[in-house]
Order: C-alpha cells, then structure tokens, then sequence
C-alpha cells in the first residue's frame, strides 16, 4: 500500500467529518430550552386582546386549550390529558379574569402567596385534576415494577389502587400540591400537579392505598400455609 496515499485520505477524513455533523455532538444539554410549565396558561401577549378586568373570550381560551393540548405533561395517558385540557380551559373561563391570565404570564408571579396563582391552582388544576388523576395513577401502577409480583390480577387491584389515591386527592390535593409547589428543587417547567409526586404525604398515601388493596387480589398460590 503507498502509505502517502493513506495519509492523504486521514488528513481528507479529519477535515470532512466536522463540515457533515459526523462527530459533532448529537445532544447537548446546554441547548435543550425548557418551555414553562406544559399546564400553565401560557400565551403570548398579542392573543391577549381582552380589557384587564373583563372575561377571557373565547377565542383567547381556544388558544390556551390548544396550547395545553400541544404539550403532554410527564405521565398523563391520553384520555386523561384531553380530559384536563378541555376542563381546565372551562374552569378558567368561568373562574379567571384577563388579569389573571396576564399575571400568570410572568414566571415570578407562578409562587405562593401571589392571588391569580393561588386562584388558578384551587379553581382550575384541583378540580380538573380530579377528573384525570384515575387515569394517571392507574397508568402508573400498570406500568410500574414495583408491582407485588404475587398479584394475580393486575387490572382491578390498579383499578382499587386508583380510585384510592383520587380519594385522598379529592380531600387533600390542594395542600399537598401547594406543599409540593413550595420545594426549593422543583424545575422551571413543572406545575404544582407535577410537584405532587415529590410530596411525602402524597406518597405515603399511595402506598397505604396499595397496602389495603393488595391482599384482596393475591394469586391464593402464593399463600403460605
């Protein structure tokens, strides 16, 4: 082999891979941009056409519920996400004003103790939430490893367990979000539903949910004697 020939085709090679992407960087996590929080009602300001202390219209709330839409929160299944997007697009409607929606624009006015933020956390989120948390944390236990292997029927005992921590959500999911929403390490795209499953109260009731349902769907197999 003429060696001149192989060093010409090196110092070619070392030159065209950068210029065609190969051997650059596929990912880089500086450049990854965060959207706000996928189930805020994040829009820009030229489709808020409204008076400030007047109703959102409907063309404006259109606009939020495709946004919501567009955005798939971490663990929602599908139904459940329509079924929020299309409550929490009424629920605003009916409960928020355009001043509201204008504050909640600004990422310092998302924190506790701000009035539209407490508003639309209480009046839009809960309730709607309530709607879609079966479908969420039945998901979640499906699709969980945690699972007791000794279950012999998966799909009911994730049925008790779901409809167990939706009622506990009904009863205390405004504070534990709120608790949630008040951690030091929470990201800046996460909502005070995405920090409810950081709270530690939240969490125990889960697993005291799976407790009290397990022992009525062991496969008898498994039972010692």
């Amino acid at each position: 082999m003429n060696y001149r020939y192989l060093l010409s085709i090196i110092l070619v090679a070392f030159i065209f891979i950068p210029v065609t992407g190969w051997g650059q960087v596929l990912f880089d996590i500086n450049k990854i941009k965060f959207d706000p929080s996928k189930l805020f009602p994040i829009i820009s300001d030229e489709d808020i056409i409204e008076a400030p202390n007047g109703y959102i219209s409907t063309q404006t709330i259109t606009k939020i519920k495709d946004r919501c839409l567009s955005r798939v929160p971490e663990r929602f299944p599908p139904q459940a996400h329509q079924s929020y997007c299309s409550c929490s697009a009424a629920a605003t409607q009916a409960t928020m004003r355009v001043k509201d929606i204008v504050a909640l624009q600004e990422e310092d006015n998302r924190k506790l103790g701000n009035s539209a933020f407490e508003k639309y956390v209480a009046n839009v989120m809960k309730p709607c939430f309530e709607d879609s948390i079966i479908d969420v944390e039945f998901m979640q236990c499906m699709m969980s490893h945690n699972t007791d292997w000794r279950v012999r029927l998966p799909i009911p005992y994730c049925n008790c367990v779901s409809k167990g921590v939706d009622e506990h959500f009904k009863k205390f999911g405004l504070e534990e979000m709120m608790i949630g929403w008040g951690y030091p390490d929470k990201m800046e795209y996460e909502s005070p539903i995405d920090t409810l499953w950081k709270n530690e109260t939240f969490l125990k009731a889960r697993e005291s949910k799976k407790d009290a349902c397990v022992g009525n769907y062991f496969d008898p197999r498994y039972y010692k004697r």
